[in-house]
């Protein structure tokens, strides 16, 4: 059996529980045995597997296939990682006379369809129907959604129908339910886009596309922490002096020193460069007074005592 701890579903309440909608291919797949599993998991809210072949009243290989299928189909997992979902981010598999059917009769879906089409400025084919049903039907997005989320990426140069996908996925995975929230979440991806067109120009980094380690940094400084383009700027400016090439990991030192004391625009790193040229020369000061009297003393200018 692939899996030794106790299994659960999606979520359970009280004495109902919730499931995500079962893909029509999944449903096809499923016989007597993987619906007796589901059901046993279902009605205990945990099911130890050891105990589900006598509870089912089939034999241990037809249970542990049976939960194999479950399982890489997302729909049950270990009851003891919450953390995790059990749903997978999948594209649902629809039949020609399902997506003809929604063409012709669902408003919602034809908007999307003509609505992609004219942003997409192509004739949609199969493939690009049922990642766009599935978005749709499946996982219950709105025609506004999906439109919005069609015209933000083709905005960023990104047109295909898989990566269109995978930014919805991201977006209902952040929370992302409803198109006012959609609006502010573009809002924000668009300034950190822009912030970051500007900075990989000010680097000399041309039209090369940023690793994933360096769009984690700008999107750090520009989209979690909200930073100014000019602060930014001006670390890396402090990196380029100090080291005199672009590092991000020390650009980042700096900037992470910063926003720990509350450094948020130039003028804020400005006054505490400042205060700790201040404090140094303090320190300085102090240091060479005592090296001035302790030289002198030994040199016999003056007394110990004094």
């Amino acid at each position: 059996m692939a899996i030794k701890k106790c299994l659960r579903l999606n979520a359970n309440v009280g004495d109902c529980f919730i499931m995500a909608k079962l893909p029509p291919e999944t449903l096809k797949k499923m016989g007597e045995a993987e619906l007796k599993v589901l059901l046993s998991v279902a009605q205990d809210g945990v099911a130890d597997p050891t105990r589900l072949s006598a509870r089912v009243e089939l034999p241990a290989e037809t249970v542990a296939n049976a939960v194999d299928m479950l399982t890489n189909e997302g729909i049950i997992c270990a009851a003891e990682d919450k953390s995790k979902k059990c749903t997978k981010n999948t594209m649902s598999n629809y039949d020609n006379e399902d997506l003809a059917e929604a063409i012709d009769n669902d408003d919602g879906f034809k908007v999307v369809t003509a609505f992609a089409c004219d942003v997409l400025e192509k004739q949609l084919n199969r493939n690009d129907l049922n990642t766009l049903y599935s978005l749709y039907d499946y996982y219950g997005m709105s025609a506004e959604m999906i439109c919005g989320i069609i015209e933000f990426c083709v905005s960023t140069g990104k047109q295909s129908m898989s990566y269109i996908f995978n930014i919805a996925m991201s977006i209902r995975d952040d929370g992302i339910t409803t198109y006012e929230a959609l609006e502010g979440y573009i809002k924000s991806k668009r300034t950190v886009n822009s912030k970051t067109a500007r900075l990989r120009k000010l680097c000399g980094i041309g039209n090369r596309e940023l690793t994933s380690k360096e769009r984690g940094y700008t999107d750090r400084w520009f989209g979690e922490m909200k930073l100014s383009f000019d602060l930014v700027k001006r670390a890396y400016e402090l990196t380029i002096d100090r080291i005199g090439e672009l590092k991000f990991p020390y650009m980042s030192k700096i900037i992470e020193q910063w926003y720990a004391k509350g450094v948020r625009t130039v003028d804020d790193a400005e006054k505490l460069d400042v205060k700790h040229k201040e404090e140094k020369a303090a320190e300085n000061s102090e240091y060479d007074i005592e090296k001035y009297f302790t030289a002198a003393a030994k040199k016999g200018f003056i007394k110990k005592d004094e």
